[in-house]
């Protein structure tokens, strides 16, 4: 009889869950399902009757090719790195045989294209597409993306890294009223058609995609009212010369160029813009594109330039960023040079990066620009070897106004005890009298016993301002 008690305590106990899991509401066990791959949630209709359907109002669903090299670097938050539902079925490969992998492989799209059939959601809030080589060439792509139009997508980012020509999106996309984050990448043709908009769009990716035209994608950005974050990554071969982004709400740019074109490849191609409410710009091009023509930046703040292109218009472009709070630069020779005559009267952080350019000797020169600087970033980490400076580096009548006035932080990245490393460090420590904390980031490199020495040689080194921290990062 107590064997008996026993089991049925225990059927009470499983009747006890069941109905714990009955009694949470639709709501609640979608919200519990946003956080699954969207596999395992497509497998849950299997669980019972009551969950067969409830996969189909998800409005969250994200689809990964297995099998692919997952090598794409059109971001460097989302696609140099898996997400769950790709790791999980990496494991799964490895306990597969090598015909199991390929049917996994081949089967990937079928069950994007079947889920998507079946799904339901009143809104779909949003939906990632990601597919690589092993996707059929004859595959009807564009029905994803309709479909998704026709449930109000909110959010949409779809990557075709596969092996036929780029495809064109139905062009119900480029009228879709409740979309408000695109990102397209790879082999996609972007054909905007006339008299098309995206009312609600704020951010939009353009990664590595070809346009049909300049027309084409100046429809594109000036048929986005309330556009204000624009990434775009280039394809050499994109079909544009005269990439002009003339967007009145845009606040962010970056724009990626880095693709070096052939000799005089770069001939006739520019960069245009015209953003009058632009606060933030990240710019790096090294296509060998002849100019850069910037026509209404007046609220820009922050800005990063990386840049071996625009030789015709160089000196003006770096002159539009005289106003900036926060600029990052990548130094060449000839940028150190046209910088010294350039005056950042609202400048209060600089980052430079020396690229292997004899800067030194215009450093004083340089600070002499930037009256107002509170925080210096000196990163060596790109820099191969850097040239000794002259002696006659700092032999000017004064010193920089942001020494003695305002300079409160210096961080040098990446030391390594090389000669100029050492006067540089000197000369901030020897005249900053503002200076509150002087980071050191050693180089990772070094051994330990170096790395001690070093650091004992930079504490004997004088500091005029006296209640200054010298910091380490070893």
């Amino acid at each position: 009889m107590q064997g008996t008690a026993e089991n049925r305590g225990g059927r009470d106990e499983e009747r006890i869950c069941e109905d714990r899991l009955s009694e949470l509401t639709d709501d609640l066990l979608i919200r519990i399902l946003l956080n699954v791959p969207t596999r395992d949630v497509v497998a849950t209709m299997f669980l019972s009757k009551r969950w067969r359907f409830l996969w189909t109002t998800v409005p969250i669903l994200v689809f990964n090719e297995y099998g692919d090299d997952d090598d794409d670097d059109d971001d460097d938050d989302d696609d140099d790195d898996d997400d769950g539902e790709s790791k999980n079925s990496d494991e799964d490969d490895e306990c597969a045989d090598d015909g199991d992998k390929d049917e996994s492989k081949r089967s990937v799209w079928w069950f994007l294209d079947k889920s998507l059939e079946l799904h339901k959601a009143p809104v779909l809030m949003i939906l990632c597409i990601k597919l690589g080589k092993l996707c059929p060439t004859d595959a009807d792509l564009g029905k994803w993306v309709a479909h998704a139009v026709d449930q109000g997508v909110r959010v949409l980012s779809f990557k075709l890294r596969w092996s036929a020509d780029p495809i064109t999106l139905p062009k119900t996309l480029y009228t879709c009223e409740t979309l408000v984050e695109l990102t397209l990448s790879r082999e996609i043709l972007v054909d905007f058609p006339p008299s098309s908009c995206l009312p609600s769009l704020k951010n939009l990716y353009l990664f590595y995609v070809v346009y049909k035209d300049e027309d084409s994608l100046l429809r594109f950005l000036s048929s986005c009212p309330v556009l204000e974050i624009l990434y775009v990554k280039r394809n050499p071969d994109d079909n544009v010369d005269k990439f002009c982004v003339k967007v009145p709400s845009l606040w962010f740019l970056s724009y990626d160029n880095c693709t070096p074109l052939p000799d005089d490849g770069g001939s006739g191609r520019c960069l245009i813009m015209d953003t009058p409410a632009l606060t933030n710009l990240y710019i790096t091009d090294y296509s060998g594109s002849e100019s850069c023509f910037i026509d209404n930046m007046p609220c820009l703040e922050v800005a990063y330039i990386d840049v071996w292109s625009f030789p015709d218009t160089y000196d003006k472009f770096l002159r539009s960023l005289s106003g900036v709070r926060s600029l990052e630069l990548v130094l060449t020779d000839e940028m150190v040079l046209c910088c010294t005559t350039i005056k950042f009267s609202r400048l209060i952080k600089c980052k430079i990066t020396p690229c292997d350019s004899d800067w030194m000797d215009s450093l004083v020169a340089l600070l002499g620009t930037m009256p107002e600087l509170k925080f210096l970033i000196v990163d060596y980490g790109s820099t191969h070897e850097p040239p000794n400076a002259s002696m006659l580096w700092r032999e000017m009548s004064c010193d920089p106004e942001c020494l003695s006035t305002n300079l409160e932080k210096f961080e040098l990245i990446d030391y390594g005890g090389r000669e100029e490393e050492e006067e540089l460090v000197e000369y901030i420590l020897g005249n900053s009298t503002c200076l509150k904390t002087a980071t050191i980031s050693l180089m990772t490199s070094l051994k330990l016993e170096d790395k001690d020495m070093i650091m004992e040689k930079l504490k004997d080194f004088h500091r005029v301002s006296i209640g200054s921290q010298l910091l380490f990062k070893t």
